[in-house]
């Protein structure tokens, strides 16, 4: 199995943010259908203060939104550029933070998680939630990380049990009430044979869906068997394919108001953070 270096997940992450940048040049971004269509959307369902507040923001960018797009066009663009050649790393990631608290708050209303009706198949826990939480494990922390590349041992387990927990919050998501009706699962998946199985039999599928997500986490939290972790690896990566592939559509990228690629590829870089490149101890550190 092949190891994938911090340095490799940085660019990764750089590229993502970069794609994440030009989508949001789209014309229809500079247009009130991204208010519409995008913003307000997330305000829907939510308690109060949250719905309250996405609602403020969207009100304050509509009269200027060719303004503000072209701001957060540039940022995000900004933060992939520099990710990708590796200059002034730990300031980018850090207003990268910032930037991922400011879009999951008010666009993507804290991934849905508190409607009742947020599933990892259409987004949860809100993908620039994974791009922060990625973030986090690639953070050059010594100088020999910065000199390598390498992604700390520490921080690998870190994201394998991030990675476990997120599976086995998926799972109860999927749970919910909503998602165990017929009407409920109407047209969840991006894919027309997946939602007629699912009209046919929602509560097998869901359960189905949320055992597969269950076992995978549970996998992942055996530290003591390491071809047991390399299977829940395994099934992360066609889990995370899956809910990107007939749940998310490729993140819709090709339609107007596409604005990201979703959360199945940071599921599947995140999933990558678990086997971090090994560095031979001895290896002597020129500078």
């Amino acid at each position: 199995m092949w190891n994938v270096s911090r340095r490799w997940l940085q660019t990764i992450l750089g590229i993502i943010w970069f794609i994440d940048g030009i989508l949001q040049l789209k014309p229809q971004m500079f247009t009130s259908q991204f208010i519409s269509q995008v913003l307000l959307p997330a305000a829907q369902g939510q308690p109060f203060w949250i719905g309250h507040t996405i609602t403020w923001a969207a009100n304050v960018v509509a009269p200027h939104i060719f303004f503000y797009n072209i701001i957060f066009a540039a940022i995000q663009l900004f933060l992939g550029l520099l990710l990708i050649l590796n200059r002034w790393v730990k300031g980018t990631l850090i207003i990268s933070f910032i930037w991922t608290v400011i879009v999951w708050w008010f666009s993507e209303g804290f991934g849905m998680l508190l409607t009742g009706q947020a599933t990892f198949l259409t987004g949860a826990p809100g993908a620039v939630f994974l791009y922060g939480l990625i973030g986090i494990m690639i953070w050059p922390r010594d100088e020999e990380a910065e000199i390598t590349g390498r992604l700390h041992q520490k921080w690998s387990e870190v994201a394998r049990y991030s990675l476990a927990i997120l599976w086995i919050i998926g799972g109860l998501l999927q749970l919910q009430s909503v998602f165990l009706t017929q009407s409920g699962m109407n047209g969840l998946f991006s894919l027309d044979v997946f939602n007629r199985w699912a009209a046919i039999h929602p509560v097998l599928v869901t359960l189905l869906f949320a055992i597969l997500m269950w076992v995978t986490g549970i996998l992942l939290l055996i530290k003591s068997h390491q071809k047991i972790i390399l299977v829940g690896f395994w099934l992360s990566l066609v889990l995370a394919f899956f809910i990107w592939w007939a749940g998310e559509g490729f993140g819709q990228i090709l339609s107007p108001l596409g604005t990201d690629l979703n959360s199945g590829p940071l599921f599947i870089v995140l999933a990558l953070c678990i086997k971090p490149k090994r560095v031979d101890p001895k290896r002597r550190i020129h500078a």
